[in-house]
């Protein structure tokens, strides 16, 4: 069922084929278990985005966002072929998403993109308590969405996007995506080995506050990312800067990062 509340398109158990809805001022966008496939929703301004609604995967496949600004919660979500170019995407929850051969232009802010979300077996029980609190049964393929190992993720072209305090975490490969280069980015291929030899370098350095302040970050990545399964990293500089510079902690800890990816 397809209807409007508002601004808001609200799909639900539909698919939906070739419609483009660029030119009818939507401002909210939920699907529940839906299918969207060669949709147009251009230069939209979507402040209510519920990507994934509710207890079942929808799908958008080579559907085109193009210059659209994009805000709100991914949820059971799944965009295969969908483009982003000169788009914006910012503060976009999305521990759920899985993206395959998308391509992505303009800025994406404040976001992290997950290989899996932590806690989805206590979100589960969780879940299951709710509907047994409402004498309702677990959904059909739920537990397989819900417990699946990972989320796809890959094919994915973010080369001309600008990554503004954005991450990908716990396992996104990042060798199988395009990834924005130049002086302002710093990739990491083998992130367990390069914090390690940035470690050792540092150890060569006079104790001081700066240093240690060095070392505790990289011990923190080591333990929350590499030890997540985050295999690469990817830094923007900009991001760790200050009005316009960097910090004696953070020029540091650039130098000897980019030293020990032999960057």
């Amino acid at each position: 069922m397809a209807g409007e509340q508002g601004n808001r398109l609200i799909v639900e158990h539909e698919e939906i084929v070739g419609v483009d809805f660029s030119g009818q001022g939507l401002t909210g966008l939920v699907g529940v278990g839906a299918r969207f496939e060669r949709c147009r929703f251009d230069g939209l301004r979507f402040q209510d985005v519920a990507l994934g609604a509710g207890m079942e995967l929808s799908q958008y496949v080579e559907c085109s966002f193009d210059g659209a600004v994009l805000t709100g919660v991914a949820g059971y979500s799944r965009l295969v072929g969908c483009t982003f170019r000169d788009a914006e995407i910012r503060d976009l929850t999305a521990g759920h998403l899985e993206l395959v051969d998308c391509v992505f232009t303009g800025r994406i802010r404040s976001t992290t993109f997950w290989g899996i979300l932590p806690g989805s077996a206590e979100r589960f029980a969780s879940d299951l308590a709710f509907l047994a609190r409402q004498g309702r049964v677990e959904p059909p393929g739920y537990r397989e969405l819900v417990l699946r190992e990972s989320n796809e993720f890959h094919g994915n072209d973010f080369s001309a996007a600008d990554l503004v305090d954005t991450a990908f975490r716990f396992g996104v490969d990042l060798t199988r995506q395009r990834l924005p280069g130049g002086p302002d980015y710093l990739y990491v291929p083998n992130a367990e080995a390069a914090l390690h030899r940035a470690l050792s370098l540092l150890a060569d350095r006079p104790a001081d506050d700066v240093n240690a302040r060095v070392e505790r970050s990289l011990r923190r990545m080591l333990d929350r990312e590499v030890g997540n399964g985050q295999r690469q990293l990817l830094f923007r500089e900009a991001d760790y800067k200050s009005r316009g510079a960097l910090k004696p902690h953070n020029q540091l800890m650039f130098e000897l990062l980019r030293q020990a990816a032999g960057t």
